[in-house]
């Protein structure tokens, strides 16, 4: 019997689940999933490899090819160091707008979609509506990799995925390409009175962060309007290096990212800073130290969305919402990665991006309701 919920509630109960990337996920997935099967989903898991956090892949409506996903991400960042008004983990109405770690990211969407089943389990559908719900989106968009990698396996081909990250409900046909990338720096501990007899990596790493500012100089010559900032950017967000005060660093690490336009070639911005690394710092520290070295290694990274307004998924939105054109976004989604397997994707959900990640995270009821109004209309779609 399907499971009824006003859509606030259910954004409620959803961000009562603490799904902080470093830990699992597995209860609101379970959660979830009742309420799919109750309202007659067929409903497929996958996993990461140590069982603790998994994705889930829900249809309703015909078998076949084709249909609409909805697609959203369950885990969250952490609140760690961030002065809340409230507890995180509780979520608390206050002055028309919905406050709790994911209101906007991106719970907000994920529980307006799972509270409109009774209506998608009453519709006549005549193509499915799916739900994607992924794990560890905020630390690399891992999990969706392994999901759409099931779907491809066993011919599940859905006709377009819409997104829910916060876009104030806008239509967002495109978003930058990212990646976390680590650049250890290696080079010969020694007595600080002697810095010529060593090769400091803490130095090293400064002159790298440095370097990296003359890569996002000459990036800015490159531009897309719709994008702000209007260029590729790089950047680097922590150091860690040294073992006392006294002693040359043998070891550093810098973590940058780069923010790349969609359809420009990331893998060239990782080149020309190796190449800038290698004829610009190292040969100073090698002559002191020739074992000196510098090694760049990307961690996490996740395609761009290519703007394509000819794509099922951009029209089929531009229709519901009424807007005239799809924009552009720099912070990135897993849009990219559905785009990437064939499923044409667009971004289009509750809430602002300028909320996410901060302390005192919040949805206008006002964007629940839009979203609400919004799914309406694609059950709608599904139906004719």
């Amino acid at each position: 019997m399907t499971v009824r919920f006003e859509p606030l509630e259910l954004v409620g109960r959803l961000i009562g689940f603490d799904t902080t990337s470093r830990s699992s996920n597995l209860a609101l997935i379970d959660f979830a999933q009742d309420l799919l099967e109750a309202s007659g989903a067929r409903c497929r898991r996958t996993f990461d490899e140590s069982g603790r956090k998994a994705n889930l892949f829900a249809t309703l409506g015909p078998d076949g090819p084709g249909g609409y996903v909805l697609s959203g991400h369950t885990d969250v960042v952490p609140v760690d160091g961030q002065d809340w008004s409230s507890d995180p983990f509780k979520p608390e109405v206050r002055s028309g707008k919905l406050f709790g770690r994911g209101a906007c990211d991106m719970k907000g969407f994920v529980g307006v979609a799972l509270a409109m089943l009774p209506q998608i389990a009453a519709a006549k559908l005549t193509r499915p509506i799916h739900f994607a719900l992924s794990y560890d989106e905020e630390v690399g968009c891992n999990g969706v990799r392994g999901l759409l990698a099931d779907l491809a396996a066993n011919d599940i081909r859905p006709a377009l995925a819409i997104v829910g990250e916060p876009t104030l409900m806008k239509v967002v046909g495109a978003h930058k390409a990212g990646a976390v990338l680590h650049t250890r720096c290696h080079g010969r501990e020694g007595h600080s009175s002697a810095p010529e007899k060593g090769a400091n990596a803490v130095m090293m790493a400064g002159e790298f962060v440095r370097m990296l500012e003359s890569v996002w100089d000459e990036l800015r010559a490159d531009t897309d309007p719709r994008y702000d900032p209007p260029h590729s950017t790089v950047q680097a967000n922590m150091i860690e290096g040294g073992s006392a005060s006294n002693i040359l660093a043998r070891d550093a690490l810098v973590t940058w990212e780069y923010r790349a336009l969609p359809d420009r070639s990331a893998d060239a911005i990782v080149a020309r800073v190796r190449a800038l690394a290698e004829s610009q710092i190292l040969p100073k520290y090698r002559r002191r130290a020739p074992e000196a070295r510098l090694e760049t290694t990307i961690h996490a990274s996740y395609p761009g969305l290519v703007m394509d307004e000819a794509s099922p998924a951009v029209r089929t939105a531009l229709e519901i919402t009424g807007a005239n054109r799809a924009e552009a976004v720099s912070y990135g989604t897993e849009a990219g990665y559905f785009q990437l397997s064939g499923i044409p994707a667009v971004i289009c959900g509750p809430g602002s991006i300028d909320q996410a990640h901060k302390a005192d995270e919040f949805v206008a009821l006002s964007e629940l309701a839009a979203c609400e109004a919004f799914l309406g209309k694609v059950i709608a779609k599904a139906s004719m």
